[in-house]
């Protein structure tokens, strides 16, 4: 190899070590010109000043779970689990999901019981918003935009079973019928509105043709 093309491939190396960082709060390497973390989206210049993970419910200290090579915060009262975004998504991946979820009976979704509470993100203190995951399985997250999502005991479960079970697609069938309802009714305005377009301009014509009779 010309030693010209080894001090290159050197510069590039040295140059993208020293571009490259730990993020302050999950540990992994990120460019130095990030302000977030792409994995965890922790704001790289407040990093310092987070919180130290606590349960949203309990306010009581979270504990490290290892489940299929991922670590989780747990709550040691309440069960509630704490997954950063990448983790979130690595958890309800499809294609993982349905390698490793049995499915025992079909998915049925329980009811939201008790009263709405937003609590805040465990890692900046923010009110989360609330959503249904998929639309239509009834799990109700918890989710911060930046950091993550807060599941209560058995809601990790649930949307597993529900995206085993085809949820995701159920919901996306659920939403393309929805969109061709809408376009259909759209296309009818169009046709009712291309008829009344049809209708004055005839009678715009008739005006002009018979304009010395009038």
């Amino acid at each position: 190899m010309p030693k010209n093309t080894i001090y290159i491939i050197g510069w590039i190396i040295m140059n993208i070590a020293n571009n490259v960082k730990e993020c302050e709060y999950c540990g992994k390497d990120i460019n130095i010109k990030y302000s977030d973390c792409p994995f965890c989206g922790t704001n790289q210049i407040g990093a310092k000043e987070m919180l130290s993970p606590e349960c949203p419910r309990c306010r009581i200290a979270l504990k490290i779970l290892v489940s299929d090579g991922e670590e989780y915060d747990i709550c040691p009262q309440c069960g509630g689990l704490w997954l950063d975004r990448d983790e979130f998504h690595r958890a309800t991946r499809e294609r993982d999901v349905y390698k490793k979820v049995d499915i025992k009976g079909e998915y049925r979704k329980t009811p939201v019981r008790g009263p709405v509470e937003y609590i805040p993100c465990v890692r900046c203190g923010k009110l989360m918003n609330r959503g249904n995951f998929g639309k239509i399985s009834g799990v109700i997250l918890d989710r911060c935009d930046k950091h993550g999502v807060w599941l209560d005991a058995g809601e990790l479960e649930k949307i597993q079973h529900f995206i085993a079970d085809g949820g995701l697609d159920k919901s996306r069938d659920r939403e393309i019928a929805k969109n061709s309802s809408a376009i259909r009714d759209l296309a009818t305005n169009v046709e009712q509105i291309d008829f009344t377009q049809k209708v004055l301009h005839f009678w715009n014509f008739k005006r002009w043709l018979f304009r010395g009779l009038w």
